[in-house]
Formats: structure tokens, sequence, C-alpha cells
């Protein structure tokens, strides 16, 4: 039973690798530009929603792969966090120099309260800013106690006010530490923390209009973030329900994606429910993208065996295709040239590449019209440098119906074999998939049956092997000589905690929902379901 818990050590390990992957030169940056930050805080890229923000990272830890993989570290970290502390500090500082008469239970009570807390990505597409939305009467009640106060305090100042349909609510600014400036709004028993000015203010110090109407409408609704992520509609199943979990972490398609949201529109998040137990979902739009389209095991007899980590993609190719067309590149992508192109598409990791190059896998059938045209369209719009993309041969087993495309500048590689189009930036892995389909290597379906409702598969082994790799590299800069110190201490042995678990399967639900809703996801290992 211990190892079903994956899930946790996979998400903060991908995250890790995310992170990697953002602090790189590909990360682009699509964020509206009205505040200071260029966020949007109209529209959140994760959130949690918790029952009481101080018992978090310790009910997370119950999880057993969380403790083996995370530590206790974790706990203590966000009990010694910069921002906690800078705020508790201040506001006892506050109520000592202006002799206010609060009590230790109001800093107890200023993290240990129900909250949704939502986050937005920086220019580098980490979760860095954040807002928390909770009702805590009675430290609204001691903010309007400091706001008379304020005029006369060098920490605390009045910032201006937000018209709600409840009346006007006042904007505090909270200077915790010389780095940190929070924005405190409350009303009536709702409070609402802002990271950093630059969420609601623009570059001349107004209010932008957009985030006026986001922090109002979190001010006069409960539950208005929760809604945005549609975290009470969810599909039946045996599992538990979400509505019995303590904690609930949510993230959008957008951070999922890396910005390519777009190309996955039937694909809007991922969830994580824990309090007795854990639960995972998916959140669909059946409407835009159907488990026929999302679901194709046939593909997984293309992957070879062993990944680090695969995931169906349900690729909304018309939209790929509209954006190509529409891209400032030459040569130009034929109009409707992917048309033929259809069902979802695997995106795989392997070891000995990186993160920034995992293989893809779909299908064009050979009986397609115009395949050999669709295909030489491809090659030469992904992969040319400026002259005609020559077809090649594989290395072993070269078939009939398998041609190569590749890059001799980037390696980047474009096969088709059989039935299958594959894709990668690293041109030895297209050459793996090749053969696996000819079958000279075992696939993921050799491997592992059931793969009719197969969403993803982790191998921790290989995954912490590439994790590990990835995030030194990361950290390569002279500027980041500290965090690699502290990576090179820390990192190992969490990384071969998580290598100790057995491989993973991600399996979707059969009991399936109409419409845009929530569909529950089974992790299965060799050992139990879950």
């Amino acid at each position: 039973m211990r190892r079903i818990w994956i899930v946790t050590g996979t998400v903060i390990t991908v995250a890790a690798a995310a992170v990697a992957y953002q602090l790189s030169k590909h990360w682009k940056d699509y964020h509206y530009v009205g505040t200071r930050l260029m966020v949007d805080i109209s529209q959140p890229d994760a959130l949690i929603r918790t029952t009481s923000l101080s018992r978090l990272p310790r009910d997370l830890l119950q999880v057993p792969i969380a403790k083996d993989v995370l530590t206790e570290d974790l706990a203590f970290y966000y009990e010694q966090n910069e921002d906690r502390l800078g705020l508790n500090g201040a506001v006892k500082r506050i109520a000592y120099e202006h002799d206010l008469d609060w009590q230790d239970k109001l800093y107890a009570s200023i993290f240990n309260e129900p909250a949704e807390v939502a986050f937005w990505r920086d220019g580098k597409g980490a979760l860095r800013h954040y807002a928390v939305v909770m009702r805590i009467g009675l430290f609204n009640k001691a903010l309007r106690e400091a706001a008379k106060v304020a005029m006369k305090d060098g920490q605390l100042k009045l910032a201006g006010d937000i018209s709600t349909s409840n009346g006007k609510a006042q904007i505090m600014a909270m200077e915790v530490n010389p780095r940190r400036t929070l924005l405190l709004i409350s009303q009536g028993d709702r409070l609402v923390v802002l990271s950093d000015p630059g969420l609601l203010f623009d570059d001349s110090n107004g209010i932008v209009s957009e985030a006026r109407a986001a922090v109002a409408k979190w001010l006069e609704h409960d539950g208005a973030l929760s809604l945005q992520f549609d975290l009470d509609n969810i599909a039946p199943a045996p599992a538990q329900a979400a509505g019995t979990a303590k904690h609930t972490m949510a993230i959008g398609a957008p951070t999922m994606a890396l910005g390519y949201g777009a190309f996955v529109s039937g694909f809007k998040g991922m969830r994580f429910d824990f309090g007795g137990n854990w639960s995972t979902s998916v959140w669909l739009d059946s409407k835009k993208t159907s488990s026929a389209q999302f679901l194709d095991p046939a593909l997984w007899t293309a992957a070879p065996a062993n990944p680090s980590a695969c995931i169906t993609v349900p690729i909304d190719w018309s939209m790929v295709n509209t954006v190509l067309k529409e891209a400032d590149a030459k040569p130009k992508l034929p109009d409707q040239a992917l048309a033929p192109l259809s069902g979802p598409g695997l995106a795989c990791w392997y070891r000995e590449s990186n993160l920034y190059s995992p293989v893809f896998i779909t299908k064009l059938p050979l009986a397609t019209p115009n395949r050999e045209a669709t295909l030489q369209a491809m090659a030469t719009w992904a992969i040319a440098s400026g002259e005609q993309a020559a077809p090649g041969k594989g290395t072993t087993k070269a078939k009939s119906d398998q041609k190569l495309w590749r890059n001799t500048k980037s390696m980047a590689t474009l096969a088709a074999s059989g039935d299958f189009v594959v894709f990668s930036p690293d041109g030895s892995l297209v050459e793996k998939v090749v053969d696996t389909i000819a079958r000279s290597n075992p696939s993921v379906a050799d491997q592992s049956s059931g793969a009719q409702n197969t969403l993803g598969l982790i191998t921790p082994r290989p995954l912490s092997e590439m994790a590990q790799r990835e995030i030194y590299a990361a950290l390569a800069k002279p500027e980041d000589a500290n965090f690699l110190e502290a990576a090179k201490t820390h990192l190992p042995a969490r990384m071969k905690a998580l290598a100790t678990y057995p491989p993973i399967r991600l399996e979707l639900s059969k009991t399936q929902a109409s419409g845009k809703a929530w569909q529950k996801v089974e992790w299965v290992s060799k050992e139990k379901s879950n």
C-alpha cells in the first residue's frame, strides 16, 4: 500500500524539472501586461483550497512518499518561511508600538483558517506570485484598528480602496521585509492578501480595472476561486469524493502545458485531493475531447520500454494548424497541412535524453489520403534549416513504409513508420521509437497490460536520474552556486528514495461525465491499485 503514494514525489520531481525548463531560454511569456507584474489575476494558474493553511504541509507529509522524498524539512521550511515570519513580526510590532490590545490567538489565527490560495506564473514561468483569500474576522478587526495608526507607521500604509457591492474595502500595504511588501485588503470578515503590489497596480500606481474587479469578486463571494476551477463538479467514482478532502491542489492546463494549453483545448487541468486518502482527477471537457480522442492504446506499442515518464496528449490539431499557418516562419506550412492528423499524441521522456527533448508519437494511418504530401510538408516546415529536408533511413530493420528526415545541424528528426509519425529534437529517440515499431526493442505495451484506459506511465528510477541531472544543469550559472551546493547536499538522498518506488500507471476512470468536469484517475502499480 505504501508504494501507491508515488503521486506526491512525482509531482514534486516534475515540478522541479519544470522549474529547470522555465529557467531556460526556451520559456516564452504570453501574460497579460496591464499590471506591473504582467499578470492577469482574474485567471489563476493554480489553486489550493484548504481547511487550514497551517496544517497543510504536515498533512501532506502523512502521505508516505512525501515523507520519504520531502521529509520534515518541508514543514520546517513552511513554518520558517520568510513571508510568514515577516507578517507575524510586523503585526506584533505594530501592536506593541501603537499600544493595540491584540492577543496571541490573533497571530495563530492568521494561518489556522480555511483559505483559497491562487498562484500565477512570473516571467520565467515559476508559480511565484500568489493571493490568499480567507474568512478571518478577528484579524480583519485588527486591521481596522491598524488603519487608524497607518499614517503614523513606517511599515504599514494605506494604499487605496476597492468598491464592492458591500461598500469600500481598504487596501493596506505592509512591508514585511526590505524585499517584500504585501497588500492586505479587508472587508467584513473577508481578507485578501496579495504577495506583491504589482498584482494590483500598474506602472503609474493606478489600480488596473480587471484586477480591481477580480479582488471585488473574491471579497463578495465565498469560494469564487474554487468556482473558476470548477472544483465541486467532479464525476462520480468509487474513490473518495472531493468534498471530503481537507486540501485540494489544482493546476491549470496552461501551466502544465508550459504555456501551450491552447493546443490541448479539451484538457483543462489536474488536481490532487488529500485528507484521509489521496484522490487524483483530470479536468476534461468532453465536448472538445472524448475518451476516444484522449486514449489510444496503439500508441503504447510504439513507445520504447522503460521511459522516465509518458503522458497522452489530447491534441487539438485544428488549433495547431491555425497557429502554425499564422506563424512568421519559413518555409510556410501549406493550408490544412495537418488536417489529416487526428487523435491524441504521446509524449515520452527517457533518461538518456533531457527534459527539453521528449519524443512525440502520433498516428497518421498509411491509408490517409495525401499522406506523402502531408509528411513532406511537416518535415520541411519542422526540421529544415533553409534547405529542403532530406529523407533518410532508420538504423535497423528498415521497412518500405519507413521514412526519416533529419536536420543535420540541430539533429531534430521526424520519422514515419507504419501508421505512426514520430518527432523529437533528439534524433536518437526517434530512431529508438522506429526500432520499437519494427519490434527490435520492447515497448511499453509489452511491459504492461491494461493500456486501454492508460493516461500516463511513470518509472521512478530513470525519472529520478533524469530529474537530478536536469536540476543540476539548471543551476550551472555562477550566480546559482549556492543553490547548486544545496541541491548536491540534499537532492541525491531524495532522488534515491524516489527511485525505490515501482513503475506506476495512471488510468482514467471508466465512469465518465458529460461536459466539463473533473474525472477520476486511478494510480495503479504492480502491488495494488488506488
